[in-house]
């Protein structure tokens, strides 16, 4: 049987050693943290004796890799999955509408949503429509050079469709502003999203918190096919001879009996133990910010799932039943805060949004994730290396590697998938 060393605990790594692990593979598994899941992850909150996740994250019936493995790991049971696509909004004065998929079939159900969109004007939904029906067509490698708010611009788009359509939905996939992202990869999320079947653009949440939906069920799986994962242990160096990894180094072990390695660390950690002149690119990456704020409350008094926030720096808002979790995308210039000026800014904000008091906050909690995604401008996009690496054995996963997808899971997952597929079938 042959063995294989995976370097990585996160979503890319659990990805690829459970898709080795189902193909007779050995496989060992390192994560340098005392837990699984990368930056999807779940603990339970002390004071409040709540398990709360990291942060949330939304899933979508175009996640073909995501769904996959977690049917692999019999945790796609954990999901709720829309019929079809519906997003509650909310504005000021708590004001709120809904943009609705009609039972209608594909893609008329979508466009039917779009004329329906009470948030817009006349012209406003025509200009809308007619963009959204042209991307199926465009060549999206025409659009390189262009960021979203110019390839919109020229697309006629008004301020206000750009403010409470497009905007939402691209600094939420790709977690920077509209002037930095590149329109290519936002147009060809939005095929995915919107033009591969009827059920792509359908929302799904996890019904449980994110360790028990993703770590926990892959880790179960590679240890009953025979795996190891061993936890807080941290790769430190390699040792390559012949163009051919021999030796990996932790703080804990030597290890010398394997036959291939994946990589699945951030770039900033792999460049740590390997010199980047073994990728096929040499990339440079920027990164950009997430901001999660969990509150607890005397009543929960909202029924819906989750929100969208419409002119605000707040982007999405999750009714987690126990607690809220408002959810920042880009959110770099709150990191630089304390926990005291985030709260108090959020709290200002949400007021506008909902009718809360001082007196309803019983308790909140901060989470930054400094580095959550790369930033997908044009450059980046191109300098993206691929899962194989002029080292004959290594091969490299993670959100960051050319998987033609912003730093979503999907990518994550889809690279782990890719990496192990490099082993499985050229072995």
């Amino acid at each position: 049987m042959k063995r294989v060393l995976v370097i990585g605990g996160g979503l890319a790594g659990l990805s690829s050693a459970v898709y080795l692990s189902q193909n007779k593979f050995q496989v060992t598994l390192l994560e340098a943290s005392p837990k699984a899941g990368g930056r999807v992850y779940s603990f339970v909150d002390e004071t409040t004796n709540t398990e709360i996740d990291n942060g949330q994250h939304i899933l979508m019936g175009c996640y073909a890799d995501t769904l996959n493995f977690l049917r692999l790991i019999d945790a796609y049971k954990y999901l709720k999955i829309q019929k079809n696509l519906e997003v509650n909004y909310l504005s000021h004065k708590g004001n709120s509408f809904k943009l609705k998929a009609a039972q209608f079939p594909f893609p008329f159900n979508l466009l039917y949503a779009l004329f329906s969109f009470k948030r817009l004007n006349v012209r406003e939904k025509f200009l809308l429509i007619k963009l959204f029906t042209k991307i199926n067509f465009i060549d999206s490698d025409k659009l390189s050079g262009l960021s979203v708010i110019e390839w919109l611009k020229k697309e006629k788009q008004s301020d206000n469709s750009i403010k409470i359509f497009w905007e939402i939905i691209s600094i939420g996939a790709l977690n920077t502003s509209t002037e930095k992202a590149s329109a290519k990869i936002f147009c060809d999320i939005l095929k995915e999203i919107f033009w591969k079947d009827n059920t792509s653009s359908s929302i799904i949440l996890p019904t449980l918190p994110l360790t028990k939906v993703f770590s926990e069920p892959s880790i179960e799986l590679i240890k009953k096919k025979g795996g190891e994962v061993r936890l807080s242990e941290k790769v430190i160096g390699v040792e390559i001879e012949d163009v051919k990894i021999n030796k990996v180094i932790t703080d804990k072990n030597i290890y010398e009996d394997f036959d291939f390695v994946i990589s699945a660390v951030p770039y900033f950690a792999l460049e740590k133990f390997i010199d980047k002149k073994f990728f096929d690119k040499q990339p440079e990456f920027h990164y950009s910010s997430i901001l999660n704020i969990h509150l607890w409350l005397k009543q929960n008094f909202l029924s819906e799932d989750f929100y969208a926030f419409i002119d605000s720096e707040l982007h999405w808002f999750f009714n987690k039943k126990t607690h809220w979790n408002i959810v920042i995308s880009n959110a770099d210039k709150f990191m630089q805060m304390n926990n005291e000026e985030i709260f108090n800014l959020v709290f200002t904000e949400l007021k506008k949004f909902i009718a809360i008091s001082d007196d309803d906050i019983l308790l909140y909690k901060i989470i930054k994730e400094k580095r959550a995604t790369f930033i997908p401008d044009d450059f980046t996009l191109k300098h993206r290396p691929s899962t194989e690496t002029k080292v004959k054995n290594l091969f490299i996963a993670g959100d960051w590697v050319d998987t033609k997808l912003p730093a979503t899971i999907e990518s994550a997952v889809r690279s782990g998938r890719i990496a192990a597929e490099k082993i499985v079938f050229n072995n």
